[in-house]
């Protein structure tokens, strides 16, 4: 009794025996042109923020603030470009892979920049409004 449980345990719970039913998470160029134009939309701000030369008060607080989250941006702005060749670069090893090792650098890989890259914009998003 106790082999015909473990067995149809091992049938209906055990990812390797299930890897069919399993669905692999899509993955493609598009993807990950999404992102990039989903934070390139929030990022065209930037071209509307002006840093203006204090005349006479060189420690003038507020034009110092401005462009150290000018200096922020573009720090934030150069990391999202370095994940974006990071997840075009996975693209290609992704589709070249059978399906278990797919779920693994997805989870393991992948998805880890993705995240990384949406506290980013999140950051961006944060200075736009401390502005």
């Amino acid at each position: 009794m106790e082999r015909a449980y473990l067995y149809s345990c091992n049938q209906n719970h055990d990812i390797e025996n299930n890897i069919g039913e399993i669905e692999i998470p899509e993955f493609t160029m598009e993807h990950v042109q999404l992102i990039d134009e989903k934070y390139k939309l929030h990022y065209s701000r930037v071209h509307e923020i002006e840093y203006t030369e204090p005349s006479e008060e060189f420690g003038n607080n507020n034009n110092v603030n401005k462009l150290t989250s000018i200096f922020e941006l573009n720090e934030l702005f150069i990391e999202h470009e370095h994940s974006i060749e990071l997840l075009t670069c996975k693209v290609n090893e992704y589709n070249s892979i059978d399906k278990s090792n797919k779920i693994q650098m997805y989870f393991q890989e992948i998805l880890p920049i993705i995240l990384v890259d949406e506290d980013n914009l999140i950051s961006v998003l944060e200075i736009f409004t401390h502005m």
